[in-house]
């Protein structure tokens, strides 16, 4: 699979492309909206997109609202709650999932699998995702990853 992460965090980047490489997937990492949107025009065979509802002071809107022709998976991170009238409003832009910070890794890309198979069945899935030959090494470091991630995210 390949997915494009949208946010200014370099650790949220590492630990989601560890994460994706147990699945021999890739998450592309992109520090603004603009960049994402020129990619994602160029290169149609992007499976989810992952992102801040903020990202260089700006606001995701616009982003959603070139993309909402793009029928793929569209999962916001936020570190804010929303209230009720936000979420609805997001959802109308092509929001599927909204995560809050801190989250777990594994549950995000657990998410894009399940909205992906939503979106395009059980053999989109079987196509794109390819299971890994990694060993426990592997996913030993990962996990170390998404603990020095949390760490650093609840010692603020």
């Amino acid at each position: 699979m390949k997915i494009i992460l949208i946010d200014e965090n370099e650790e949220t980047c590492k630990v989601l492309q560890e994460v994706a490489q147990l699945s021999q997937s890739e998450v592309l990492c992109f520090s603004s909206f603009a960049d994402a949107a020129m990619y994602l025009a160029e290169n149609p065979d992007v499976d989810a997109i992952i992102f801040e509802r903020r990202v260089q002071n700006v606001d995701v809107e616009n982003f959603l609202t070139k993309t909402t022709d793009v029928d793929i998976p569209k999962l916001l991170l936020t570190a804010s709650q929303l209230n009720n009238e936000e979420i609805k409003s997001l959802e109308e832009k092509g929001v599927d999932k909204i995560l809050t910070k801190p989250f777990n890794p594994l549950e995000v890309m657990t998410d894009v699998v399940e909205l992906l198979k939503e979106k395009k069945g059980e053999e989109y899935i079987k196509e794109r995702l390819h299971p890994s030959d990694a060993d426990r090494n592997a996913l030993k470091r990962a996990l170390q990853k998404i603990i020095e991630l949390l760490k650093k995210l609840f010692s603020r």
